[in-house]
């Protein structure tokens, strides 16, 4: 049985639509999950020099502060992860999450636009209620300049 090939030969292009497409949809995929990658409110952190870099094993807990500008004042928003808590009630759901896993960490996103009482504030509520250690979140200075604020 023989087979009988056009007379053109066979064609050796490379279609690029269909790898055009893959890419399109891995970009989208992309753009979509990398928001939802940040663990706990986004907040604008205050930048350091040479922050202490440590891995993100997803147990431990974001307590974010984010800042709200109301005419001359500024009002404050809790989220411990995602969710809205208000002051009062924050003391409790901490302690409800140190008792489920008393080895948990805490990480305080403080907004830099705050002042220093409004952070000292949640500070104490975290130490009120059981954490020893409150890690503050930093970002890294990558202008190379001196930060104003430290």
């Amino acid at each position: 049985m023989a087979m009988q090939v056009g007379g053109k030969g066979f064609n050796a292009a490379i279609n690029v639509t269909p790898m055009v497409d893959v890419m399109l949809v891995l970009l989208i995929i992309f753009m979509v999950i990398t928001p939802m990658l940040q663990r706990g409110k986004a907040v604008m952190l205050p930048t350091t020099r040479q922050p202490d870099k440590q891995p993100d094993d997803g147990k431990d807990l974001i307590l974010s502060v984010e800042y709200i500008r109301r005419g001359a004042g500024f009002e404050t928003n809790l989220y411990l992860g995602q969710n809205p808590v208000d002051a009062n009630g924050l003391r409790t759901r901490l302690q409800d999450e140190l008792r489920k896993d008393p080895s948990q960490e805490i990480y305080l996103k403080g907004d830099t636009r705050l002042n220093y009482g409004a952070i000292r504030e949640v500070m104490e509520i975290c130490h009120q209620a059981g954490f020893t250690q409150v890690k503050l979140a930093t970002e890294e200075d990558k202008s190379g300049e001196k930060s104003e604020k430290g």
